[in-house]
């Protein structure tokens, strides 16, 4: 092995989330990487806080001070890497959210290694929430009832159906289609040739898109159930979002996944447009009643 290691993370106000990310990568043992923090967040002053206390010239701050959501900050924070020369063609990309914690030491070390061993692009790890769920791989596409009933974007719908439960029992590096966004890795040159992230979405369906790319230029995509990591699940989201507001990201991801990439007819898009529509008029419902008893109270 010989290869760098470009990490790459956004922060949006979750600068005590990233400090537990930072301890945990310099606590690796495999010590030839950077980290490339993308700060979405309006100032500079608690991650400049953060990266103080480690002193340690690994870590490197970028962004707009913008938030520009998960597919432009990542292209960004790579971009960067990129063209400053801290990776180049022959190296390796870590993506990974900043409410991952990583308790393995040979973390990297293992995953470099079976890169090489599986002769594949792109791998995560198993991906453990802090509730005991998994954040499992997809062996398939999406399509547009996978859209309409939320599979796929709702944890709870995914139990429900079985979505991809018999993975949850695999033991041993598995070639799949689609892997979870919030860790994995890939080779530089694999991420570039399928384009980067398509920054037409802001938090949701960038897995499927970049994926489908991979999948249509014949790139080897690998879940590997013997290393993992541990996911304090979507908190960044719930904590600089409402629940309307991220449900509005999901309807604007899948509308552009449905009209832009699977070319859906204007009687399907119809359809999707009125359960959504009704979706958000009973939510709308919901937050009211909610808050008129906590007004009660």
């Amino acid at each position: 092995m010989g290869e760098r290691i470009g990490i790459i993370t956004i922060n949006y106000n979750t600068e005590d989330h990233l400090e537990k990310l930072i301890n945990c990568l310099v606590e690796q043992n495999y010590k030839d990487w950077k980290l490339i923090i993308v700060n979405n967040s309006p100032d500079n002053i608690e991650i400049d806080k953060v990266i103080s206390k480690f002193k340690d010239e690994r870590i490197l701050l970028t962004g707009t001070n913008q938030n520009l959501g998960y597919s432009k900050g990542n292209n960004l924070g790579f971009e960067y890497a990129f063209d400053e020369g801290l990776i180049d063609n022959n190296d390796l990309i870590l993506f990974t959210n900043e409410d991952i914690v990583i308790e393995d030491r040979e973390f990297l070390n293992k995953a470099l290694n079976n890169m090489e061993y599986y002769e594949c692009s792109f791998l995560g790890p198993k991906i453990i929430n802090n509730d005991g769920s998994y954040m499992f791989p997809h062996m398939k596409k999406a399509g547009y009832l996978k859209c309409l009933l939320h599979m796929g974007n709702n944890g709870k719908v995914d139990k429900l159906f079985g979505i991809n439960r018999r993975l949850k029992g695999v033991r041993e590096p598995l070639e799949v289609f689609l892997l979870n966004g919030a860790c994995f890795f890939c080779r530089v040159s694999d991420f570039i040739r399928v384009g980067m992230f398509d920054t037409n979405t802001f938090i949701y369906y960038e897995e499927e898109l970049i994926f489908r790319k991979a999948s249509s230029e014949g790139i080897k995509v690998i879940y590997d159930p013997g290393i993992e990591v541990l996911h304090e699940h979507s908190a960044s989201v719930k904590k600089s979002f409402s629940l309307l507001n991220k449900k509005k990201f999901v309807y604007d991801a899948e509308l552009y996944f449905l009209t832009k990439i699977l070319n859906i007819n204007n009687f399907l898009k119809l359809i999707f447009r009125l359960e959504r529509f009704i979706e958000f008029l009973l939510l709308r419902v919901l937050i009211f009643f909610k808050a008129s008893s906590n007004s009660d109270e």
